[in-house]
């Protein structure tokens, strides 16, 4: 049997709800012990240091450790030896499968956390004012301190999907030493790349004394041009040709695991 290999939005949104529906218990019990241990936190901070962002932070917490838990889960019945042949003969094509993921582990996840913890925030503080009659101000979506916490999320997660596809058993954990691993090379990458343009100049030397000697006029200036237009590359690497570049691998990937 082949899938049908068209792509149709509606069938996107089904995957969605379908993922959704099948792990309502799961997604339940976790907010449910969630909202627990944040309303204990609210309430020992409201009787003490009362942190203005308080909910801004926690959300953050909340947003990136549940998101890449639920990322490294993805792609679980995929590689189950009873469900996986089930999930690939879904009558959806392989990029709708993709795409639901993707979806679901970044927009769906992202907006419905903040709805979530929203509400959370509301009941937390009315506990809070009615107790001690102190409460935090309450949780804003659309703090840019929240919106640029769910970008990094959102280019952060995607490594962490791609790993949910690769690795069979324990992928997150796989996925963070597998990071580190690379974060590690490129360090040393660029360790190497300055001693050979800097030479031992660079190593050892006082950094304040580089500067005093440096000519600003010229090829100092030409340096930080240097430095300033590889901060530029990194950025759009980091939040969008990485992000496009492993859910795309991902979907080759599950091409490959369906022949």
């Amino acid at each position: 049997m082949r899938t049908d290999r068209s792509f149709r939005p509606m069938r996107v949104i089904l995957l969605i709800r379908n993922a959704l529906v099948l792990n309502r218990s799961s997604i339940a019990f976790v907010a449910g012990a969630a909202a627990g241990i944040l309303l204990f936190v609210s309430l020992m901070d409201v009787f003490g240091a009362r942190r203005p962002r308080l909910h801004q932070y926690l959300y953050l917490l909340v947003l990136f450790s549940g998101g890449l838990l639920l990322t490294g889960r993805s792609f679980k019945a995929l590689h189950d030896p009873v469900q996986g042949l089930s999930w690939l003969l879904l009558p959806a094509s392989l990029l709708e499968k993709t795409l639901a993921r993707v979806l679901l582990t970044t927009v769906v996840y992202a907006a419905g956390s903040m709805l979530l913890y929203l509400a959370f925030s509301i009941l937390s503080e009315g506990l809070n004012l009615l107790l001690f009659e102190r409460r935090h101000a309450l949780f804003f979506p659309f703090d840019p301190l929240v919106l640029k916490g769910a970008l990094t999320y959102t280019a952060v997660q995607a490594p962490f999907l791609l790993g949910a596809v690769y690795f069979r058993k324990h992928a997150l954990s796989k996925t963070v030493l597998v990071l580190l691993g690379f974060s590690l090379l490129l360090a040393l990458g660029v360790v190497i790349a300055a001693r050979i343009i800097f030479g031992g100049e660079l190593f050892g030397a006082d950094f304040q004394t580089l500067l005093a000697e440096a000519d600003f006029n010229g090829a100092w200036l030409q340096l930080s041009g240097v430095v300033r237009a590889a901060a530029g590359a990194g950025k759009i690497i980091f939040w969008l040709i990485m992000p496009v570049v492993c859910w795309t691998i991902c979907w080759f990937r599950l091409k490959e695991t369906e022949r």
